[in-house]
């Protein structure tokens, strides 16, 4: 049995990786969705694409999880696996920084805005055409902590997780 998680990643590194990643992915998800149906934070273009890697990353690892327990011959492909999640990893942290200098003013974007989804509240509002304005900058800034937006915390956490990854896939790449 394991006593620690540094002693399960010791032992299991590219198990303890794709469990890693669907953790993460699942607090970045989570709490992206959680902000925009509670909090009223509501997602531009670049916001949403920030969530593609999670959601293709988290798809991978499911699957590689799930895999062994069809056939456990397949148990060899959660080493393989980590490789993608490298990739998504880098994907989603340049998408990251993309909106981090659309909102800092650095660069231009081709996006401007984005309908929230919030149309008509009423059969009255959609025959008049009165539904709010429902559109969200991409170069708006919803929310801040300590000086950082949403994209700079998204950032941050797929770098750290890519960092982890990195070490694990190293580590399992030495056992094998």
């Amino acid at each position: 049995m394991f006593k620690t998680a540094r002693d399960f990643a010791d032992r299991e590194p590219a198990l303890a990786g794709h469990i890693l990643y669907l953790a993460a992915a699942a607090l970045a998800l989570g709490g992206a969705w959680s902000l925009q149906v509670f909090g009223g934070l509501w997602p531009c273009p670049l916001c949403l694409e920030q969530r593609e890697p999670w959601y293709a990353g988290a798809t991978i690892s499911a699957i590689v999880l799930c895999a062994p327990l069809i056939t456990p011959a397949m148990a060899h492909w959660r080493l393989r696996g980590l490789i993608p999640m490298l990739a998504l990893l880098v994907w989603g942290i340049y998408k990251a920084g993309e909106h981090i200098g659309v909102e800092e003013g650095w660069w231009g974007s081709g996006c401007t805005a984005a309908d929230t989804g919030e149309g008509p509240q009423s059969i009255e509002d959609l025959l008049t055409g009165a539904a709010a304005d429902t559109t969200v900058p991409c170069d708006a800034i919803q929310w801040e902590f300590l000086g950082i937006t949403l994209a700079g915390y998204n950032l941050l956490l797929q770098a750290a997780l890519f960092a982890v990854l990195a070490w694990l896939v190293f580590k399992a790449w030495k056992r094998s």
